[in-house]
């Protein structure tokens, strides 16, 4: 059987459901029975049209809601079956009012043929999955939560998107609870991890980093053999709230760790648990020191292009098009002595992309007092770019901590913070942590900057792990021979 979010429904993890009454059953037309049907289908049989018509006559006198069938034959089989095929073929397509019609059709043509019930239960859950998503259209999440406690199919494993979607619109209407909630059933019913660490990343746009961490905690509790790996995804989620933590080791055998200091990371925790997440971060780093000798600092990276609109229909025409054509100066222009929250969060993403993030900065503060929803959530996302662009790496994590991000919005953030953050542990010679930070980016990205990577080849270098080092050397040198991986490769021979 498979696993159901049901139980949990009653259990309290999600709202109950109200009790709907039953409806009242219509009264039922009478139909003929096969024994009524002898004289006509021997009738048919022998061709005797007048006994055939009169026979006729007498049992639509005696059902008067009765219709008969254009082919007199098929009552010698009352038992349908292209019928069967047509209603089945009607759910698939979704033509559910079709399949309820040709249902009521079937069985006045064979009154004695009944539903199967696999066929009932599809088309309940094909409805009820419509009624769902009619709901979650409207944002209405207490509608949605009684349709799917009415029809349990629709909580099960194999449909968790619905159960994720509830958890989307709780999330936005406010009840960040409800949406907890919504993923500890999903993780403590299901039993696919991929879906298991989809759910945690959702957890992770929406919930406080207290409740993600506890989400992890009841992953690893349910999946032992996956300890490592949840561990690794909390130390990520938590880096990128720029949050400092003690977790695992570095995965890399042999490795040498440095003794735990103040700041660093901590000692190796016992297996499959995961990481413990400490204070927040201090407000701004010390000034870092010149990268050592045979190495060399990556500069801030860039962030990608802000959007080039905002604000829809509220935005001025010209300004629109300014911004849409990237014709950054004159949207600033068009936008200077505006108050109009919208506009002015226009102006911040037109100055961000004429590199000017204080200026941007500035508006982007300014609207969003004003702005509400998505709109106010885009002008933070923009405040986190500005300080970003500006290596204030601190102030930046502060605002994604505290924002509820997209996902897409919160990886691009993750990224960078971590990316400053790692080329200044590193320039701090605090190169183990410079290399969970490297590693991090490359987790959540897919891949590395060619200059984060030579960093933590170094790094690797410098805790005293050889072969992961030549390891990462060679794969740049493989992909792209310069003089410095070549001398590094040489070093190490």
């Amino acid at each position: 059987m498979r696993p159901t979010l049901s139980h949990l429904l009653r259990a309290g993890a999600l709202p109950l459901a109200l009790l709907i009454p039953a409806l009242p059953v219509s009264a039922q037309n009478p139909s003929p029975t096969g024994r009524d049907l002898v004289a006509l289908i021997a009738y048919y049989d022998q061709s005797d049209q007048r006994s055939l018509n009169a026979e006729l006559a007498r049992l639509q006198a005696k059902f008067p809601g009765w219709t008969p069938p254009s082919d007199i034959g098929r009552l010698r089989n009352r038992s349908p079956s292209s019928e069967i095929d047509l209603i089945f073929r009607q759910i698939a397509a979704g033509q559910l009012q079709a399949a309820r019609a040709s249902i009521a059709t079937t069985k006045e043509q064979f009154p004695e043929w009944t539903p199967q019930a696999d066929m009932i239960q599809l088309l309940e859950t094909a409805e009820g999955q419509e009624r769902l998503d009619a709901a979650l259209m409207a944002g209405n999440s207490t509608e949605a939560i009684r349709v799917a406690a009415t029809t349990p199919a629709l909580l099960r494993c194999d449909r968790v998107n619905n159960a994720w979607r509830i958890a989307e619109v709780q999330g936005r209407t406010g009840d960040v609870p409800g949406a907890v909630r919504t993923y500890q059933a999903i993780i403590g019913a299901c039993t696919n991890y991929p879906e298991i660490v989809a759910t945690i990343e959702k957890a992770d746009g929406i919930a406080t980093f207290e409740d993600v961490s506890m989400l992890i905690d009841q992953a690893a509790d349910r999946f032992e053999q996956q300890g490592k790996a949840l561990a690794e995804l909390k130390l990520r989620l938590a880096l990128g709230r720029g949050l400092q933590v003690q977790g695992p080791d570095l995965p890399a055998n042999g490795m040498k760790r440095p003794k735990a200091r103040p700041g660093t990371m901590g000692a190796e925790p016992e297996p499959n648990r995961v990481t413990q997440v400490a204070a927040p971060a201090p407000t701004r780093a010390a000034p870092a020191p010149a990268a050592p000798r045979a190495t060399r600092s990556a500069s801030a990276p860039a962030p990608a292009p802000a959007p080039r609109s905002g604000g829809g229909g509220r935005v001025g025409g010209d300004l629109q098009s300014a911004a849409a054509s990237g014709n950054w100066s004159r949207c600033v222009q068009l936008a200077a002595n505006s108050t109009v929250p919208a506009v002015v969060a226009q102006r911040g993403w037109c100055a961000y992309n004429l590199n000017r993030p204080m200026e941007a900065l500035a508006a982007f503060k300014s609207a969003s007092g004003s702005l509400r929803g998505t709109d106010q959530r885009d002008a933070r996302f923009g405040m986190a770019l500005s300080y970003l662009k500006m290596n204030m790496t601190e102030e930046a994590a502060q605002i994604a901590a505290s924002t509820s991000l997209t996902r897409q919005q919160r990886v691009e953030t993750e990224s960078i913070i971590l990316d400053q953050r790692g080329v200044a542990a590193y320039q701090r010679r605090e190169f183990a942590r410079s290399i969970e930070y490297f590693n991090a980016i490359e987790k959540i990205s897919g891949g590395l900057r060619r200059d984060l990577a030579m960093l933590r080849a170094y790094a690797y270098l410098h805790v005293g792990a050889k072969d992961q080092a030549k390891q990462k050397f060679q794969i740049l040198n493989d992909q792209l021979s310069t003089r410095e991986t070549r001398k590094a490769l040489n070093d190490l021979d």
